[in-house]
């Protein structure tokens, strides 16, 4: 759910970014027969497409600390 901005600073690898403004239009990119992770920079609009995404029948997590703790965790971009 992270802008374009924000995506220039980094992505997780493999993730499939769809800023939470796109999401309603943008819904037949995302499996239905999976678990989706959602993130974003922070955990705001992460949350609030998980709400959105698991009312229309998607089973979604919102990643716990969002990009920015992932990004510390594994190492990326770091020296």
């Amino acid at each position: 759910m992270r802008n374009p901005e924000e995506c220039r600073a980094g992505v997780i690898p493999g993730s499939i970014q769809i800023p939470l403004g796109q999401l309603r239009q943008r819904l037949a990119e995302l499996p239905k027969d999976r678990e989706i992770i959602v993130h974003c920079a922070s955990g705001q609009r992460s949350y609030f497409a998980c709400r959105f995404l698991s009312q229309r029948g998607f089973r979604v997590r919102n990643l716990t600390g969002s990009y920015r703790t992932w990004k510390v965790a594994t190492n990326v971009g770091q020296c």
